[in-house]
């Protein structure tokens, strides 16, 4: 990050970029395309969230054996689909019989809902911020990841996340110009940076999202990552309560498996402010 001799939170906001993800109220990012509207990651959750009011999609990625990078959480494709098999070990025409309805235990659904594959997703969302989650690491799904963002047109309209720090500092690598979020290297860098008064730290992406704490997100926290160009986004929150707190602390962003309770609160929260 940038280093200067700053004495006020103001010196400090002065020389750190601000960020683009910074909103109020809090962006409503429907987590896994909001799966408590619909089966996770379908494309018919994501049109039931943005229908709710959801401001960002969250998707997650694996890859197919012949090189499809598709929306799926986890590995293994029982628990959503009933078929065991392991998402990177089948090819697409199989993957794309399967019918997400298996997993499902919401209100019934009268049509088959498929895994789309990441084009799917883009070429049905143009003009929405979309989160990819990178959830495989080996082998590396980085290069037809940027092929599929090159080839829509979409490198600036997404961000990218991983849980494996170069796994996603990779994908940033070979996509030129994408975002990615702040990862667990400079989340230690930041704490470092809280602890030397001294120094200044600026973020080196321009979000970060940790996972929901209780006390984790008090607005003087919150405050000190805006004036060093970081948004705060956090996960997973649904309760109605927790979301009003989260943004009554200058949260950014939160992911949420039911956008519209989100964006009911959220809205009220504007209103009031």
């Amino acid at each position: 990050g940038l280093a200067c001799s700053c004495s006020s939170a103001a010196d400090v906001a002065a020389v750190c970029p601000p960020s683009q993800f910074r909103s109020e109220p809090p962006y409503v990012i429907a987590h896994a395309g909001g799966e408590g509207l619909g089966p996770a990651n379908s494309i018919l959750a994501m049109r039931r969230s943005l229908d709710a009011g959801a401001d960002i999609l969250d998707v997650d990625l694996w890859m197919t054996a012949d090189g499809v990078v598709v929306a799926t959480h986890d590995r293994n494709l029982a628990a959503t689909t009933g078929r065991t098999a392991n998402v990177d070990e089948i090819e697409w025409d199989e993957l794309r019989q399967l019918d997400l309805r298996a997993g499902w235990t919401g209100e019934a659904i009268d049509q088959p809902v498929t895994i789309p594959s990441l084009e799917q997703i883009l070429d049905a969302f143009p003009d929405v911020l979309i989160s990819l989650e990178i959830k495989q690491d080996q082998p590396s799904i980085s290069d037809e990841l940027c092929r599929v963002l090159n080839g829509t047109d979409r490198v600036d309209s997404v961000y990218l996340s991983a849980n494996d720090d170069d796994t996603v500092y990779e994908a940033r690598d070979r996509c030129d110009g994408v975002l990615i979020t702040t990862t667990y290297a400079d989340v230690d860098a930041m704490r470092a940076a809280r602890d030397d008064v001294d120094s200044t730290w600026c973020a080196p992406a321009p979000s970060g999202q940790p996972p929901y704490r209780e006390d984790r997100f008090d607005p003087q926290s919150v405050a000190w990552s805006h004036d060093h160009g970081m948004a705060i986004f956090t996960w997973t929150v649904d309760d109605p309560a927790t979301l009003r707190l989260l943004a009554e602390a200058g949260v950014d962003g939160v992911y949420t498996r039911r956008p519209d309770i989100a964006r009911q609160v959220f809205d009220e929260f504007a209103a009031e402010t």
